[in-house]
């Protein structure tokens, strides 16, 4: 739909901006958009009467009609009464014509979300501060009777190395105002990928719902990614309520104990299992970042660390652990029982056969909903493989840039310094799960071996036991195989001897092959045509012991 103004013919962002401009003119001059969400528009707009630059938040014209200005404005009047430093202030807020906004300052600065998206994951300090912030902002909150609903990373702006939380109060109000006619119109008060499981069911919430959406971003800001994701806010919103929470460490193991204990204590499903109170989130946060004793008047001083409440995840996690056992023990025996612990180095490339990096393998559901999957296997394949000596595994981080580039396997092997590359797919399959690991030669892009495994989908923990036994199988036949071609080439001077001796090779299997089928006539010819080849090898090098 389009809108006229003056004959000029106007995108509705721009109609919206020309009605709230001449409806504002005379307390605030609306300048252009600073950013929009599911609920509203955010202007740049100068404050006529004080002299300043002000950010105006109206919300979308759906959404006001069906909240009504006098509830809405009588609950965020509550809210502008906070006063912390931690907590951004509300200037003003009002309606006019069909318009319901409120007045914020202009924060110089970005907003978490945005250092999320462009670092991925944050240093254990940064992180500490800026939830500790958070959570000494909510406290104080809470203490007041006042329940955010919607802490995420875009409501937490960072200005001037301090954390500012946005919006408090502006969900409760609108969660107040809207009631049942804002339910019927599709809009949830809250973001999924952050909202606590009784949030979600739509329960009566206390400040104990905040911490876990705090949990959440203080995950997000370690990890690099949040800890649930899915095809539909709905299926956001089951896991959150129904599976265990991804350990921490799977992805970034250099995370310490206590603070994964703090995090999954924060993201208990059951609320009285959580930290009872924002504060106390905030102190074991502080133990965790200072040291366990401190020195106070010439005294030494033993500091208590806050009692956390273990939570420790199962289905697929538990899935990861366990397998993760199996996979070692398993990887550990072949690599050492039978390609030997030398490394060598290629030829043309110069890469090492026992350098690997596990891409992250492809979710080809037609809906994207294995993508957690296909992460939690990824990601437990990579933390697995770091544990056997006899390879040097690209760590996670080393891996994710190449995760959507679009690059061939060898591109990225030649780009990450490694011989072998694992790549690897996941797609439904009826009621099952087909599982496809290639083992690609990082410098050539050539498939050195590749398996196939349909596994059901009910049992996460078979599968993932099943497919850490397939990729430790073809890494003991690829990189044994690679490595033995190798350290054969290293062994002759003599090129011409070399390339016969693989053929002399491959003649024999061939014959090991026709065997197996009864054909002893062929077999024997093959054998023949192997033992003249490999007697020209000699001849090339008689001194290779090959």
């Amino acid at each position: 739909m389009g809108y006229h103004l003056n004959g000029v013919r106007l995108s509705d962002l721009e109609a919206l901006q020309a009605r709230l401009k001449a409806a504002l003119a005379d307390t605030y001059d609306i300048q252009h958009e600073l950013g929009s969400g599911g609920m509203a528009h955010v202007f740049l707009a100068h404050d006529i009467k004080h002299d300043r630059e002000v950010a105006v938040k109206v919300f979308r014209p759906e959404l006001a009609s069906s909240l009504g200005g006098e509830r809405f404005l009588r609950e965020i009047h509550i809210a502008a009464k906070l006063s912390h430093p931690h907590i951004l202030p509300l200037y003003d807020s009002g309606t006019t014509g069909d318009f319901l906004y409120y007045v914020m300052p202009l924060v110089e600065g970005e907003s978490l979300g945005d250092r999320i998206e462009r670092e991925q994951q944050l240093p254990f300090d940064d992180a500490l501060q800026i939830t500790g912030q958070v959570a000494d902002a909510l406290n104080y909150a809470h203490s007041r009777g006042l329940v955010h609903r919607d802490i995420k990373p875009d409501n937490i702006m960072l200005s001037g190395g301090h954390a500012v939380v946005m919006d408090f109060g502006i969900a409760r109000a609108v969660s107040a105002a809207g009631g049942d006619k804002l339910t019927q119109t599709g809009m949830a008060v809250g973001t999924p990928a952050y909202m606590s499981p009784e949030q979600a069911m739509g329960e009566e919430v206390d400040g104990r719902a905040d911490i876990y959406s705090l949990g959440c971003v203080l995950y997000e800001m370690l990890v690099g990614q949040i800890p649930f994701t899915g095809p539909t806010p709905q299926a956001v919103m089951a896991r959150h309520s129904m599976e265990a929470v991804p350990r921490p460490q799977i992805v970034r193991d250099t995370i310490p104990d206590d603070l994964e204990d703090i995090i999954l204590c924060a993201l208990n499903k059951v609320p009285a299992d959580r930290f009872r109170t924002a504060g106390e989130f905030a102190d074991a946060l502080k133990a965790v970042s200072a040291e366990a004793t401190f020195v106070s008047g010439g005294s030494r001083v033993t500091r208590a660390r806050p009692r956390v409440r273990k939570q420790r995840p199962q289905l697929l996690t538990v899935g990861l652990v366990s397998a993760g056992v199996l996979g070692v023990g398993l990887l550990a025996y072949q690599f050492g029982t039978g390609a030997g612990s030398s490394r060598s180095r290629g030829d043309a490339a110069g890469l090492d056969a026992r350098s690997v990096a596990v891409l992250y393998f492809e979710d080809l559901s037609p809906d994207g909903s294995l993508g957690y999957v296909a992460d939690g296997l990824t990601e437990g394949l990579i933390r697995q493989l770091r544990q056997v000596r006899e390879l040097d595994v690209i760590s996670r981080n080393g891996v994710a840039p190449y995760r959507h580039a679009g690059l061939e396997p060898d591109s990225i092997g030649r780009a990450l310094g490694a011989g072998s590359v694992i790549v690897g797919s996941i797609e439904p399959a009826g009621d099952d799960l087909r599982f496809s690991v290639r083992l690609v030669d990082g410098a050539s892009g050539v498939d050195l071996e590749r398996a196939t495994l349909t596994l059901p989908a009910a049992d996460l923990l078979a599968a993932q036991g099943s497919v850490v036994q397939q990729v430790a199988r073809i890494l003991r036949q690829g990189i044994g195989q690679e490595v033995r071609l190798r350290e054969q080439r290293a062994a002759t001077n003599s090129n011409e001897a070399w390339v016969l001796v693989q053929r002399g090779e491959k003649l024999r299997k061939d014959a090991e092959e026709r065997i197996t089928q009864d054909d002893d006539p062929g077999a024997f010819e093959r054998f023949d045509l192997a033992d003249s080849v490999l007697a020209l090898a000699e001849s090339g090098d008689p001194r290779w012991a090959e």
